[in-house]
């Protein structure tokens, strides 16, 4: 097998797992967390069943199902998009980072049609000050977006 062939298999694996073990820590959410209950994991963190049916942070929840198909529609969008970046990036690091946003994307939008809203269950909170409830997905599309900004910023040699 060619050196190109194992690396595509590796990729495809990568968002694979992404996709699967996202979707095992939400199905057991589900079983496990009674709605409303706040289960105290350590200083700092809760778990705790909310559903987002909007974007990022809850932001843009929509009113009526037209926002809500225009929602997954743009999410598919955005997976081929990337999915076409993909193609184009040259270093293995990249399309590493490339692949844990897309099978953070893919687990999201997994959750839209499974249940019609995306499964949150981390709380991380500081005093009083919450962040938006979040899941392993959205830790995988974060991360993958830093990553990419931040090796795109420092990778270059100044000219």
């Amino acid at each position: 097998m060619k050196s190109t062939n194992k690396l595509n298999m590796f990729y495809i694996m990568l968002c694979l797992f992404i996709i699967i073990f996202d979707q095992a820590m939400k199905f057991s959410a589900l079983a496990f967390i009674p709605t409303g209950t706040v289960i105290n994991v350590c200083p700092s963190i809760n778990l705790l069943l909310t559903f987002n049916f909007g974007t990022s942070f809850g932001l843009l929840s929509p009113s009526n199902a037209m926002q809500y198909y225009l929602i997954i529609i743009l999410t598919i969008c955005c997976i081929i998009f990337i999915s076409f970046v993909f193609s184009k990036l040259k270093t293995v690091f990249e399309k590493v980072l490339c692949i844990i946003l897309i099978g953070g994307a893919v687990g999201n939008l997994l959750d839209r049609f499974l249940h019609g809203a995306v499964i949150d269950f981390i709380d991380v909170y500081y005093k009083n000050f919450h962040w938006p409830a979040f899941n392993f997905a959205d830790a995988c599309i974060t991360c993958g977006v830093i990553g990419l900004i931040l090796y795109n910023l420092f990778s270059k040699k100044v000219s």
